[in-house]
C-alpha cells in the first residue's frame, strides 16, 4: 500500500495558469494524494476555479483564506494536513506524470528523509531556459548525508533551496514553518529541514517544471522585498556556523551569491546598498580562495576590488 502523500498549492493571482497545474496534479501516476488548494484570497477568479475542482475529484481540498503571502499560504495546509509525506507546488509550474511517484520511488528506494527532483526551467511560451549550471550525472542518483546534501544546496551544485521539487518526511515540519511575510521564505526553512535529515537522496530526472513568469518578483530588474532576504540569509549563515561548521565555507557563498543578486539591479545610492556592499566585502576573500565557490560569484567578487561601480556596469552591459 503506497501512503498518503499531501500535496500542498499556494494559489495567488495565477488564473492564467492554475488549471495547468492543477491538472497535472490530478494526472499522477501516484494516486494515493490529498491536494490542498489553498486561495490565498486572490482577487481574480482563482477562488471559484479551486471551488469548481473541488467537485470533481474527492482528493481536493480548498482552503480560502485572506492574503498572507506565500509561507502562510503553505503554513495553513501544514497544519491539517494527514500524509506522512509531503510536496509543495507552486501554482504557476506544473509537473510531469511521474513526478510524485519519482520522488516516492527514490525516497523509499534508499530509505531517505527528502528525495529531489531535477526540474526545467521555461518560460510562458513553454521554450527551456538555461539556469544555474549544475553539475551531476544525468543518469546517477545521488545518496547524501545531511552535510553533502547542504554543500550541494548552498553551494548551488546538485539543487537549490526550492520548497517545490522535493519530497519530504511530514515529521520534518513537526516544529518548522516558512517565516511569514518574506520573500525567500525557503531559504530560512530549507537548510533547516536538511539539518534534520539522516539522508537526502537527489534524482536528476526532470519532473518539475518551474515557469520564469515576467510579472513574478524574480522576473522583475529590483524589488525592495528582496531586501527581506538579508535577515534570513544572517541567520542562516549564523546556524549553519554553530550546527554545520564543515559547510561554513559553502554558506558564505550561498549568502554572498544572494546579495550579489539583490546589489547588481539596486538603483545606485540606495538606503541598504552600504549593507549589502560592507557584507561582501566581508567575506569576498574568503569566496574568491574557494574553488568550489560558484564562478560568477568569484569574479564579481575580484571586480569589487576594482569598485562595486564597476561590477554594475559589467552585469548592466553582458546580462
Amino acid at each position: 500500500m503506497y501512503p498518503l502523500i499531501s500535496v500542498i498549492v499556494p494559489i495567488y493571482k495565477v488564473e492564467k495558469y492554475l488549471s495547468k497545474c492543477i491538472d497535472s496534479i490530478l494526472n499522477q501516476e501516484y494516486q494515493n494524494i490529498e491536494i490542498f488548494l489553498v486561495d490565498d484570497g486572490s482577487p481574480d477568479s482563482c477562488g471559484s476555479l479551486c471551488d469548481e475542482y473541488l467537485s470533481k475529484d474527492h482528493r481536493i481540498k480548498v482552503i480560502h483564506k485572506t492574503n498572507g503571502g506565500l509561507s502562510d499560504a503553505r503554513n495553513v495546509a501544514l497544519d491539517i494536513m494527514t500524509g506522512e509525506y509531503v510536496t509543495f507546488i507552486d501554482s504557476d509550474d506544473f509537473v510531469s506524470s511521474t513526478y510524485i511517484l519519482t520522488l516516492w520511488n527514490i525516497l523509499n528506494k534508499y530509505k531517505a528523509d527528502i528525495a529531489v527532483s531535477q526540474h526545467l526551467c521555461i518560460n510562458e511560451n513553454a521554450k527551456a531556459l538555461p539556469r544555474l549550471n549544475y553539475t551531476y550525472k544525468a543518469s546517477k542518483c545521488y545518496i547524501l548525508n545531511k552535510n553533502e546534501a547542504l554543500e550541494a544546496m548552498l553551494y548551488q551544485r546538485l539543487f537549490d533551496n526550492t520548497a517545490w521539487g522535493k519530497l519530504y518526511k511530514s515529521s520534518l515540519f513537526e516544529n518548522i514553518r516558512y517565516p511569514k511575510g518574506l520573500i525567500y521564505e525557503d531559504l530560512g526553512t530549507t537548510y533547516k529541514l536538511l539539518l534534520l535529515s539522516e539522508k537526502i537522496v537527489f534524482t536528476p530526472t526532470q519532473t518539475y517544471y518551474y515557469q520564469q513568469r515576467n510579472d513574478s518578483i524574480e522576473g522583475e530588474t529590483f524589488n525592495a522585498k528582496k531586501l527581506n532576504a538579508i535577515p534570513l540569509a544572517n541567520e542562516l549563515l549564523e546556524t549553519i556556523t554553530i550546527k554545520a561548521p564543515v559547510n561554513i565555507k559553502a554558506a558564505q557563498c550561498r549568502c554572498v551569491s544572494l546579495y550579489w543578486h539583490i546589489l547588481l539591479p539596486m538603483p545606485k545610492n540606495h538606503a541598504q546598498e552600504e549593507i549589502l556592499i560592507n557584507f561582501i566585502k566581508k567575506h569576498r576573500k574568503a569566496i574568491i580562495q574557494d574553488k568550489k565557490a560558484r564562478t560568477k560569484t568569484r569574479i564579481a567578487c575580484i571586480l569589487s576590488f576594482i569598485s562595486f561601480g564597476f561590477v554594475k556596469f559589467i552585469f548592466k552591459n553582458t546580462k
